[in-house]
């Protein structure tokens, strides 16, 4: 049994998508440090973009840097952990260390560079 570190009131879900299977999936997000703008991604789970609108998970924005917690799973359907967001329309793509990618959601293709702050948004897909 796995157990979750405890969350702070801050916490919310961002949606990723896989590109390897095209399926969205939840990823659990919360605050990392009080005082400033940094999260961290603490859990990953499979959820369908209807039940994600459903549980309300596109009500909330934010902008920071963005760790991983030691715990934190990767995606629930190829395990990894690393990610790049879309220029384009700004989702959370499952990377594996390609220079080239084509976001799975809008097909925007691009290089991907690495950045120190990102805007998340709850839902995203």
């Amino acid at each position: 049994m796995h157990v979750m570190r405890k969350l702070s009131e801050e916490a919310f879900v961002t949606m990723g998508i896989c590109p390897k299977c095209k399926k969205p999936f939840g990823i659990t997000v919360d605050k990392a440090d009080e005082r400033r703008n940094e999260y961290v991604f603490v859990w990953a789970f499979k959820v369908n973009a209807e039940q994600a609108h459903r549980e309300g998970y596109d009500t909330k924005s934010v902008h920071g840097s963005v760790a991983l917690d030691d715990e934190y799973p990767g995606c629930p359907y190829c395990e990894e952990r690393h990610f790049y967001t879309c220029g384009k329309c700004g989702s959370i793509v499952c990377w594996h260390g390609e220079r080239e990618v084509v976001c799975p959601k809008c097909g925007t293709s691009g290089l991907v560079t690495e950045v120190e702050t990102l805007d998340l948004k709850g839902g995203g897909y």
